[in-house]
């Protein structure tokens, strides 16, 4: 589940960090779905997801949680609810053991207004580690679709050389209706604010690892949306 963000990835959708701050290895496995939602009071319905996890367990998800949008809205309150799966398998059953549009939980319901979810497949190696991130939606051309995700593995590389933690994900929208038809789902994930900041200051004065971020970039046809949200994991299977 996520909350409108006009595209609503999921993304920060490859690693997670478990409730006990563990991390899983960067990964093509698994996928996400994501669920936009707008909410007009984004902290309470965080709130009241925090301490309702029924939704969350129906759905067999391992790992879930929220990104708020801190830039770039389209509307108040837009947001997104994900959920992340062992398997594209598993995700496809999810909706059918609990659809919010068809049987909505009423304590959730009156928080926020689904807007559409769709499934994702990672298609970089990806560590679900939530933090404050930019999520860049983009059209490829089927045949640059590899030299875009070779050159988002280059930048995270170089970044990282540099002295950075950043975490990229791509993926690949399944189901995502108008919304996400022949559109990539591109994350960058940073720890703090700060952090994001400092990559940004250090890339506008001509940093070595913009190169292969403007090469990749060379390969979108269409920057669709570019919004910076603040996300965080919220619940794990035990």
């Amino acid at each position: 589940m996520i909350k409108q963000i006009s595209v609503g990835l999921m993304l920060s959708l490859a690693t997670m960090v478990h409730a006990d701050d563990h991390e899983n290895p960067s990964t093509t496995d698994g996928a996400f779905i994501t669920m936009m939602v707008q909410s007009d009071d984004p902290m309470a319905y965080i709130s009241a997801l925090k301490t309702n996890s029924g939704a969350f367990e129906a759905t067999g998800t391992t790992h879930a949680g929220y990104c708020l949008t801190r830039s770039g809205h389209e509307h108040p309150g837009q947001m997104f609810i994900w959920n992340a799966y062992a398997s594209l398998e598993d995700a496809m059953q999810a909706p059918l053991k609990y659809d919010p549009m068809l049987s909505p939980d009423a304590a959730l319901s009156s928080l926020r207004r689904v807007k559409y979810g769709v499934t994702w497949k990672p298609i970089k190696p990806f560590k679900l580690a939530p933090g404050y991130e930019r999520m860049i939606r983009v059209e490829v051309a089927p045949e640059n679709i590899g030299r875009f995700v070779e050159g988002m593995v280059a930048t995270e590389t170089a970044v990282q050389k540099a002295g950075h933690d950043l975490n990229i994900g791509v993926f690949e929208g399944i189901g995502g209706g108008k919304h996400e038809a022949n559109v990539l789902h591109m994350r960058a994930v940073f720890r703090t604010p700060a952090d994001f900041g400092r990559v940004l200051d250090e890339y506008y004065a001509g940093a070595e690892f913009g190169a292969p971020w403007n090469q990749a970039f060379s390969h979108v046809r269409r920057v669709v949306s570019d919004y910076v949200q603040e996300c965080e994991q919220i619940y794990a299977a035990q």
